[in-house]
């Protein structure tokens, strides 16, 4: 997706240290300005809850806003030696901070999966899911612990749906740009218990024929890959088992994953589906969320 620049999010957290460095070389990779955002403001939890009770933010001192700007353009510097760097520090929640950002010119959100007002470590960040779900642009969610691969491929799960088309794109202009294969990952499930009568197909014929639709995805994937970019390396794996298991079972070596934030069988409205979630909520790799909108 085109930009003018790929804007991150950062707060001083482990986490977001990994994003920043995530977004540093993608900046690269794009030859385009990379565009750092601190908010300024901060939930407070009440400690005896452990993030379970919330009191309105509060503003964050200028000299901590200044630091944590100051600290990150320092590490763009020493890890991509003159890329074009911006610094923001905004006001508001650190989820409407970024999407406004985003909204001013931006082909790509990043943003690290904890940290940032984010819940603690049982749960996927608030502003992470936040901005997966309703930036008008892809979002990446980098994991702290995450492993940085230029030689992996990457990795995207569809399912025939408009959201997962969106996504195709998205995952083969990357592969594109790293010079890595594009791995197009179809997974299905076949319902447990059909409700089996004299005239309904049996268990085999309802797995035989679930598997035929996976294939005809896949192939209508790879050949809509090709025809975008006819040098791109593109392999497909049709997969038994639970989408988000299998999409990160195939991604064991991956430079980057992709999904879409909806796809058939998931939940409409302001919110992440289903496979995205279950993606997101276990990566130890860069997740790219795009937009069917």
């Amino acid at each position: 997706m085109s930009g003018t620049r790929v804007v991150v999010g950062v707060d001083g957290s482990t986490s977001s240290r990994s994003a920043l460095v995530w977004a540093a070389h993608e900046a690269r990779l794009r030859d385009v300005p990379l565009l750092v955002v601190h908010s300024r403001f901060r939930p407070v939890y009440d400690p005896i809850f452990a993030g379970g009770f919330y009191l309105p933010p509060i503003a964050a001192d200028s000299d901590g806003t200044d630091d944590v700007l100051r600290v990150a353009s320092e590490v763009v510097e020493q890890i991509e030696p003159g890329l074009d760097v911006e610094v923001s520090a905004r006001p508001g929640p650190a989820a409407l901070a970024l999407s406004d950002a985003a909204a001013e010119g931006a082909g790509l959100v990043v943003v690290g999966s904890r940290g940032l007002g984010a819940f603690g470590a049982v749960f996927l960040g608030s502003v992470s899911v936040q901005l997966a779900a309703q930036a008008p642009v892809p979002v990446v969610v980098v994991p702290a612990e995450s492993k940085f691969s230029t030689v992996g491929p990457v990795v995207v799960g569809v399912d025939g749906s408009p959201a997962s088309n969106v996504a195709l794109v998205e995952a083969a202009d990357e592969a594109a740009r790293r010079h890595t294969p594009l791995d197009v990952v179809v997974a299905y499930t076949v319902p447990a218990d059909p409700l089996v009568t004299s005239l309904t197909p049996s268990v085999d014929e309802f797995r035989t024929a679930f598997r035929l639709r996976a294939q005809e995805a896949a192939a209508a994937a790879a050949e809509k890959v090709r025809r975008i970019n006819q040098t791109l390396a593109v392999r497909t794996q049709v997969v038994e088992g639970p989408p988000a298991r299998e999409i990160a079972r195939a991604a064991v070596a991956a430079s980057l994953v992709v999904v879409g934030s909806r796809g058939y069988g998931e939940l409409r409205g302001p919110v992440l589906g289903s496979v995205s979630q279950g993606v997101l909520r276990h990566a130890r790799w860069p997740v790219l969320v795009t937009h069917s909108r």
